[in-house]
């Protein structure tokens, strides 16, 4: 049966959504084994035992996101290296789209050995349709040591899997401060510093938010979505054992919505941001993730970077990292070989790759570490600011975060406009984020 006519039969919405529950537990049953059991190529057994699993026939890896990556992307980043590494198997990356969102593959039976996404998404999607996997069994049979690897991904990881291993971190991103040099010197206003507060960022936009020759120029640019999601102060969305939101139980939330309210009033009160920095040019600075030089072509900027702002409750305090997590599907076949090309993926010959173009790794050792950026394809760029200073630790996730997160970010732009006060604003976020929990809690 066809993707189309599986869709065209559900008729998408609730139908579609009771046709993946009827389909799952045929799905487990052919694949061997349910969701958190070492089932799959190696088997409990085998994986006590130590010993290798034997393919029978060829292995075909398939890599799903629903990041929207393109497979030149996902190719240069990780797939080349996994098929120059493993010839033997064929990896087969699944863009996200039209038709081929999870809901789509899952209907049709497809095939998933691996998904993966950012920390925030991964393993809530793949408990969604049932797709989580310990990869525990695995990581001691093939002898990884966790303690090698970032250690507040490692914890979010096991908060997330429940004490368990659903994923595994592979590269992390986090929040890096840009500036405009072009923009600076027009203006004859001095370049941002690395360990500068929020409160010396702000005054410096409020210098570049000005009109120049009939054009306008804004200050700071803002990405809510992660400057919530990644403050130093490791402030959650949700308590984790009440289930409630800590808007108006945590007190750094007022200082934390104070800066991106003050950053706002220096774009007029609208979400300018990392986009509008490298296609408009009219941004001085623009706060934004980690790998913003990865994903966009910035060759016709004059730009650099510093280290990401501190708040002055929590000096010298970096961001927290943003780990991108690969998981195992409880459903694949090929659990032992989809864990091979992970681990070599944590190897020091690919970490040492990754950190050489300015991908930041996983792995904790000096060399890799210090190498970073060495390579980038723009050179001569402060990109020690990324990774001069220890990540603060990540807050307890819940499954309830990628929601909780766009009910915090849209009362920002008002309470900077003047039209709520942030009070107000506050009593909203806690009464949609009560309503929410409950819903989702009703599922």
């Amino acid at each position: 049966m066809t993707l189309a006519e599986i869709r065209k039969a559900s008729g998408g919405g609730k139908s579609r959504r009771l046709a993946i529950v009827c389909l799952l537990p045929l799905l487990l049953a052919a694949c061997g084994g349910k969701a958190g059991e070492s089932g799959g190529s190696g088997g409990t057994e085998k994986a006590a035992a130590g010993t290798e699993s034997v393919s029978k026939g060829p292995v075909k890896l398939v890599f799903y996101s629903t990041a929207g990556w393109t497979p030149e992307a996902f190719n240069e980043r990780f797939g080349d290296a996994m098929r120059k590494k493993f010839p033997q198997y064929e990896i087969e990356y699944i863009q996200s789209g039209k038709d081929m969102q999870l809901a789509d593959l899952m209907v049709a039976g497809q095939q998933i050995d691996v998904f993966w996404q950012a920390v925030d998404v991964t393993i809530q999607q793949m408990q969604e349709y049932k797709l989580e996997y310990d990869m525990s069994p695995l990581i001691q049979k093939h002898g990884l040591d966790l303690s090698t690897l970032e250690k507040s991904s490692i914890d979010a990881i096991r908060a997330l899997s429940d004490g368990k291993m659903y994923a595994l971190p592979l590269v992390i991103n986090t929040a890096a401060l840009y500036y405009n040099k072009d923009l600076f010197d027009k203006m004859g206003v001095p370049y941002p510093k690395d360990n500068m507060t929020w409160d010396q960022i702000i005054e410096l936009a409020k210098r570049m938010n000005r009109t120049d020759g009939g054009l306008q120029y804004f200050g700071l640019g803002t990405s809510v979505n992660h400057n919530f999601s990644l403050n130093p102060q490791s402030v959650p969305y949700v308590d984790r054992k009440t289930e409630k939101a800590t808007i108006l139980t945590d007190q750094k939330w007022k200082t934390i919505y104070e800066i991106m309210v003050e950053a706002y009033k220096t774009t007029g009160g609208t979400a300018k941001g990392p986009t509008q920095f490298v296609t408009d040019k009219n941004v001085a600075m623009t706060e934004g993730l980690a790998n913003l030089f990865l994903n966009q072509d910035m060759t016709g900027l004059n730009w650099d970077m510093v280290t990401y702002p501190t708040y002055r409750e929590a000096p010298g305090r970096a961001p927290q990292p943003y780990p991108t997590l690969f998981g195992i599907t409880a459903t694949s076949k090929f659990k032992d070989e989809a864990f091979q090309v992970l681990r070599h993926m944590l190897s020091e010959q690919e970490q040492l790759s990754l950190s050489e173009r300015a991908i930041i790794p996983v792995l904790q050792k000096d060399s890799v570490m210090k190498a970073f950026g060495t390579k980038s394809k723009y050179p001569d760029k402060n990109y020690q600011s990324i990774l001069n200073r220890k990540f603060s630790p990540m807050p307890d996730k819940t499954k309830y975060d990628s929601k909780a997160q766009s009910i915090y970010n849209k009362y920002v732009s008002p309470v900077a406009k003047g039209e709520l006060d942030m009070n107000s604003a506050f009593r909203k976020i806690d009464e949609e984020m009560n309503a929410m929990i409950a819903a989702e809690k009703g599922k």
